[in-house]
């Protein structure tokens, strides 16, 4: 579509796809249900307490004629928000209109929209339209969002919008490349597939899953006894359990809990990532790179090289066993690491991360790094702080517990943190170049971080009073994307890298983004 044509096509109000009012009441809905879902679990559990006799004898269920009220309304503001919500383009801004009582405008320019992204679901995708998202610079959040237009539109005003942006930047190089990137096919550098789903749904972190699991148990527990005020079953399992069962059945019993439960957390890892990674699809563009994915809601995001700030990668023992790393791609956003501007790619292999890195920093491979460490004095401050602090609260619970086991706990924690502290102390290093620096530091895994100087926008030295007596510090580069941080480096070479990164900073005519 033509740039004039997109322009006055785009210049006149116009409304979403009808299909948005299902998609706003569908909103409202999970809303509702997310923050009332324990009183409506509540409700069932209690076999519908809430309800009363009516004069006729018969049960009136108030609270399920309160949902319907609920509803309706819901719907009746859809339809509301629906007409009352139009969007075009006029001069260099893409403006929104909404509100029936409060109107409100949103002007948001050209020069400020970082990423425009789309979404689409299995409402969007039965109706052939997406949902078009758009972040700018100084948000934390998606400052303007459309619920349902066709996807003819959103490409349109995605490739209008981003031109005109760096038409107003005067580079004419990134005006050739989205042009040609209209047209091109992009190369596919990874797709996952149903084992490496599996893969990555069995390295993820399960402690997330352990605690839904854990704390849904929990409030189910403490529910059945603020709603079931005869209910004494647990204190009756519990006295069962200690006085009657004995010590064996105890054991097994918790035996075979603790592995149901990692076994669901591992079941709840694999459902999270197949909903959100199903058919992960990652490219190479041109301009950058794109991604997308998911089961029922389907996103679309793109990265431009020239807004990745710094690039991530990591492993974990899990991971570094089926041999992927977990990959992310920092874009600038003026907000502090602003997660909607970070593309995160799971199921990584080492030749994929090597083509993302060659694209990122071409010139890595021809540059001489030097390796260098961090102070051994990190070792005494982490066994003061994670260690003699917990040390002491464990030998008070001792004392006043007269537990000789959790006294023995206490002594050995400190000596636990001493052994992981000189992992962690020998396991962190940072390379460093003419153009940039890699950072590798972690115990169980293996966290990667590349940066190259001209993207760096303040430098920082950092000292403790602890640290001035040694003579160490931290160092942190700050860029748009986020911050990297060295640990417990001596202050004279802290300051001596500092002026180097400035240097390079002054005297490099590159743009950061």
């Amino acid at each position: 579509m033509e740039e004039t044509q997109v322009a006055n096509n785009f210049k006149t109000p116009r409304r979403q796809s009808p299909i948005a009012i299902f998609l706003i009441v569908q909103k409202l809905i999970e809303q509702i249900i997310r923050q009332f879902w324990p009183i409506l679990l509540v409700v069932v559990l209690n076999n519908f307490d809430f309800q009363t006799k009516s004069s006729g004898g018969n049960e009136d269920p108030y609270f399920t004629r309160i949902l319907f009220v609920i509803g309706g309304l819901s719907a009746i503001g859809s339809i509301i928000a629906y007409f009352k919500f139009y969007y075009y383009i006029k001069a260099d801004e893409f403006i929104i209109e909404k509100g029936l009582f409060n109107k409100t405008k949103i002007n948001l320019p050209f020069d400020r929209i970082q990423t425009i992204n789309f979404e689409q679901n299995l409402i969007h995708r039965a109706f052939n339209v997406v949902s078009l998202e758009i972040d700018s610079a100084g948000s934390t959040q998606k400052e303007i969002s459309l619920q349902a237009i066709s996807r003819k539109e959103a490409e349109a005003i995605r490739f209008f919008i981003m031109t005109e942006k760096a038409k107003l930047k005067s580079v004419e190089e990134e005006v050739e490349t989205i042009n040609s990137n209209e047209a091109e096919v992009p190369d596919l550098l990874m797709q996952l597939n149903p084992l490496d789903l599996l893969k990555v749904g069995t390295s993820q972190n399960h402690i997330r899953g352990l605690g839904i699991i854990m704390g849904f148990g929990f409030w189910i527990f403490q529910t059945l006894e603020d709603f079931f005020p005869d209910y004494q079953q647990g204190e009756d399992i519990a006295e069962y359990f200690i006085k009657d069962l004995g010590f064996g059945t105890i054991f097994y019993f918790s035996t075979y809990l603790v592995v149901a439960l990692i076994v669901f957390s591992v079941l709840i890892s694999l459902v999270t990532t197949v909903f959100q990674h199903f058919d992960l699809k990652f490219f190479r563009t041109k301009v950058g790179f794109k991604v997308t994915s998911g089961l029922f809601t389907k996103r679309e995001a793109s990265a431009n090289i020239n807004k990745i700030q710094l690039i991530r990668w990591e492993d974990s023992i899990l991971k570094r066993l089926f041999g992927i790393f977990q990959l992310g791609l920092f874009q600038a956003s003026s907000a502090a690491v602003n997660t909607r501007q970070s593309i995160n790619i799971p199921g990584c292999y080492a030749h994929q991360i090597n083509t993302v890195r060659a694209t990122y920093f071409p010139a890595e491979q021809h540059l001489n790094y030097s390796m260098h460490g961090i102070s051994p004095l990190i070792i005494g401050r982490r066994v003061m702080y994670l260690g003699g602090i917990p040390m002491a609260i464990l030998l008070l619970n001792a004392y006043f517990n007269q537990s000789i086991w959790m006294a023995v706990a206490a002594l050995l924690w400190p000596i636990f943190i001493y052994f992981t502290s000189r992992v962690y102390h020998q396991n962190w290093k940072f390379h460093l170049s003419e153009e940039g620096i890699l950072t590798e530091h972690g115990m169980l895994g293996t966290q990667f971080t590349l940066l190259k100087w001209y993207k760096i926008q303040a430098v920082k030295v950092r000292q403790s009073i602890y640290q001035r007596r040694h003579a160490v510090a931290d160092l942190y580069f700050y860029t748009a994307a986020g911050s990297v941080r060295i640990p417990y480096i001596p202050l004279e070479k802290a300051q001596k890298i500092t002026n180097y990164v400035l240097y390079k900073v002054e005297v490099d005519n590159r743009s950061w983004m």
